[in-house]
């Protein structure tokens, strides 16, 4: 059975404009890109800030490799773009929604040239 997303009202996840365009304007990759989308739909989507996220279960979900979500996660968290809090051997993640506290760009020399954060 085919699903119909176009029915307002039939689950859909709410995303600040600031946070998307920060998202379309970064020099993140498709992996990460991905890993976002992931988690904002799992937390957002049902109105929580940050949720236990397993590195299988989002690897499964967004199609990606295990080892390139743990990757992603690990620069993203750097980037201060997703929250992470360990408890145990959960991973607390949700998105960071003060997209101004991002550092997705890191400078070089003295005349301050941006570098994309990301590797690739």
């Amino acid at each position: 059975m085919e699903q119909n997303y176009s029915q307002p009202g039939k689950g859909y996840t709410k995303i600040d404009n600031n946070v998307l365009r920060e998202l379309y304007r970064s020099p993140l990759n498709g992996t990460q890109i991905r890993l976002i989308l992931v988690i904002s739909r799992m937390t957002r989507g049902f109105h929580k800030e940050s949720r236990a996220f397993s590195y299988g279960w989002i690897a499964k979900e967004a199609n990606l490799d295990k080892r390139n979500v743990r990757r992603a996660v690990s620069l993203l968290v750097q980037a201060k773009v997703i929250i992470k809090n360990k408890t145990g051997r959960k991973n607390m993640l949700g998105i960071n929604q003060v997209q101004t506290s991002w550092e997705l760009w890191k400078t070089r020399g003295s005349n301050r040239v941006k570098i994309p954060l990301h590797k690739g």
